[in-house]
């Protein structure tokens, strides 16, 4: 079991802000629901080439999960590739950008992908390539031919993908993540040659209008035009602040506002929205520090009234909910943890005397099973086995009692035990039967030990 004291830094609510480099334990895909249904809708529409590209719109107010949402399409659309793509800080930089987010989140075995099915359709024939691909497109197969050449592999390596660039490449006239024209032109082919549509998540759009003023937003969406234009096999989707999102729109040219679809708008989360969340993330809480609870604690340590007060705080804004459940958590964990600190070491206590009375006094060999808020000891003999259960502290919140009552008929289900004992500190009652063998603490080494020696 975990010891109780890492309770002290851990709740199971304090990443309330989405990142992109940090994989979410649980995607709302209740609220998203909607948005998740037009993503999948234009990526069959581009699957079966009715369109070749689509640019999708994702707004929503701050805290609505707009980045979250990135992780929802990571799990939730399996039959597509989900990019990554931080707005450039430089509008200049555009398909480099894109180009190398994308060999960033593939890795080598999208380059080796691309690479034999060039080869494939090619039969390994650079000229035979050429037709299809002049210019720059030939360059950049060129360097794809190279990375199933051993003598090549490695340069062309590091010029796909712009990594580890030494003296080997420095002589290079033109560099892959230098050349936005040649970077546009490697794109097109990874595009057009994959196996599935792409999913380019472009996350806070407004981050260039707020830094660098309009010019700088519309240049970027100029070249997304141009992209919309000349590539194939992908959706884009914009993730914008609702507050800014029709500025900058009707800032755009008109060429630009005719290849956008209308905007998806991410929802408010409802009561059960802020329930279901809750129950999800706190099972992964429970699980780690063992703590067995029924359907009707699935929310412990919150409440009913928690998740009323959650969302009237928040009015339904994702993070707001997530942070007030945080802060409740926080206050209740001081007292639950000294509770539970303090029946640990009165567990430890008592099994060890267990122990100690059976190592001196029985024939009985001990050995400590497992703990779940209570302690089970097994006793062994040539002649019979027993389970002593040490029930947790009176004062101890009622849940764990329920988990250590549901752990004790787990193992008396799957052991093969001729007498369960069982010793607390009053008379209780438990779901599990346990038949003349209930014990009070202060009988161990009476009762118990003459229990023990008779048998």
């Amino acid at each position: 079991m975990t010891h109780v004291s890492s309770l002290v830094i851990e709740n199971p609510f304090y990443n309330f802000t989405a990142r992109s480099d940090i994989p979410e334990l649980f995607n709302l895909n209740k609220p998203n629901h909607e948005a998740l249904q037009h993503v999948k809708k234009f990526l069959e529409i581009i699957r079966k080439k009715k369109r070749e590209s689509a640019i999708l719109p994702i707004i929503a107010e701050a805290g609505y999960g707009k980045t979250h949402f990135y992780w929802v399409l990571r799990e939730s659309v399996p039959d597509a590739y989900v990019v990554y793509i931080p707005v450039p800080t430089n509008p200049n930089r555009v398909y480099s950008h894109f180009y190398f987010e994308t060999v960033k989140a593939g890795g080598a075995p999208l380059l080796e992908f691309i690479a034999d099915s060039l080869m494939q359709k090619y039969k390994g024939k650079i000229e035979h390539a050429a037709i299809d691909y002049s210019g720059l497109g030939n360059i950049v197969v060129e360097a794809f031919f190279a990375l199933k050449d051993p003598k090549q592999s490695k340069i062309a390596l590091k010029w796909l993908t712009g990594f580890d660039l030494d003296e080997e490449t420095a002589n290079f006239k033109r560099t892959i993540l230098d050349d936005e024209e040649l970077a546009f032109a490697a794109l097109k082919i990874m595009l057009k040659i994959v196996d599935k549509p792409v999913i380019f998540f472009v996350d806070e759009l407004e981050s260039l209008f707020i830094a660098l003023g309009p010019e700088a937003e519309l240049q970027f969406l100029e070249t997304l035009k141009k992209m919309h234009n000349e590539a194939c096999n992908f959706l884009l989707c914009l993730a914008c602040l609702a507050t800014l999102w029709d500025k900058i729109l009707d800032l755009s040219s008109t060429a630009v506002q005719s290849r956008i679809e209308p905007p998806v708008v991410l929802k408010r989360f409802s009561k059960v929205d802020i329930e279901d969340y809750s129950k999800q993330m706190l099972k992964e809480f429970h699980q780690k520090f063992e703590i067995i609870l029924s359907k009707e604690n699935a929310l412990w340590p919150l409440g009913t009234a928690d998740v009323e007060s959650a969302y009237a705080f928040s009015h339904g804004n994702p993070r707001e909910a997530i942070k007030w459940l945080a802060s409740v958590i926080e206050e209740r964990k001081s007292p639950i943890l000294k509770n539970l600190e303090s029946n640990q070491l009165y567990l430890n206590e008592i099994s060890k005397e267990i122990k100690t009375i059976v190592k001196k006094e029985t024939k009985f060999s001990s050995c400590v099973l497992h703990r779940n808020n209570g302690v089970f000891v097994s006793l062994s003999s040539p002649e019979k086995r027993f389970l002593v259960a040490l029930c947790p502290k009176d004062d101890l919140d009622s849940v764990f009692l329920t988990g250590f009552s549901k752990s004790l008929k787990n193992v008396i289900a799957n052991e093969d035990y001729d007498e369960i004992i069982l010793l607390s500190e009053t008379d209780k009652d438990f779901e599990v039967e346990v038949p003349n063998s209930v014990y009070k603490l202060k009988d161990i080494k009476t009762k118990f030990l003459k229990h023990l020696k008779e048998a």
